[in-house]
């Protein structure tokens, strides 16, 4: 059995090659940091099975399994920090997913899954339903987040966040307060926010919907949204049509 594991964290591939070493099984290891060249690992390789990071810089989880297709994919296992994660609507060959951090019992329980699912081939679409619904069970989002001012370290409510912009490797967390640079990208914040409070609404701002008074027309089918605290955020088109629909 071919494993390729994809994490961009070594000690993260690290334990999952001990945990794999440790099943009475006859198996060889892949490795790749990032979706890159995890693309290029499972084209190759043809792995069976994928243990799949979805929080990766680049090119993420899911952006391997459009890459690749969905229909070629290998049996992929999910590995993220983040349960929140709904694995949208793809219908993959998806057996489970692996909640960070997780043992060695709940990791070969994972395994066994994915093993079985290869032999009896069940019905992609229904087991991806049934990973999504028990991932909503629990859905958990941020509601705090550390940040700096000078050498104090601080938490702010995510309710007190007007928008977030991207600031080259950091986000900027506007404030009534003030803003507040972290290290982080805009997917990776995105993903931890309540999606029925924060949207994207540009590649460079998520908003706070709360925090909408108007938004006007612009240009190219753009809009600028006009917070209540008077600021200014451009909407791109191809985001405005969600944010319409859900609101």
């Amino acid at each position: 059995m071919k494993i390729l594991i994809v994490d961009d964290e070594q000690p993260a591939r690290k334990k999952l090659i001990s945990f794999l070493k440790e099943l009475d099984e006859e198996i060889i290891i892949f490795e790749a940091a990032n979706g890159k060249e995890a693309i290029d690992n499972i084209r190759d390789k043809s792995p069976d099975l994928v243990l799949l990071d979805i929080q990766m810089p680049g090119i993420d989880g899911f952006g391997v399994i459009e890459e690749i297709g969905i229909e070629s994919m290998p049996t992929v296992i999910f590995v993220t920090a983040y349960d929140q994660y709904a694995i949208n609507a793809f219908e993959i060959h998806a057996a489970d997913y692996l909640l960070k951090p997780f043992d060695k019992e709940r990791f070969f329980k994972s395994f066994y899954r994915a093993k079985d699912q290869q032999k009896i081939k069940q019905d992609k679409t229904d087991n991806v339903k049934m990973i999504i619904e028990e991932i909503r069970k629990n859905e958990q989002y941020l509601e705090r987040i550390l940040v700096n001012h000078g050498s104090k370290y601080f938490f702010i409510n995510t309710s007190e966040i007007n928008y977030i912009s991207a600031e080259e490797k950091y986000v900027s967390l506007h404030c009534d307060k003030g803003n507040y640079l972290i290290r982080e990208t805009m997917n990776n914040i995105v993903s931890s926010l309540n999606p029925k409070i924060f949207y994207r609404v540009h590649r460079s701002f998520i908003v706070n919907v709360e925090r909408i008074k108007e938004m006007q027309p612009w240009s190219h089918g753009d809009y600028v949204i006009i917070l209540s605290t008077g600021e200014k955020v451009q909407m791109s088109r191809r985001y405005k049509d969600q944010l319409f629909k859900n609101n």
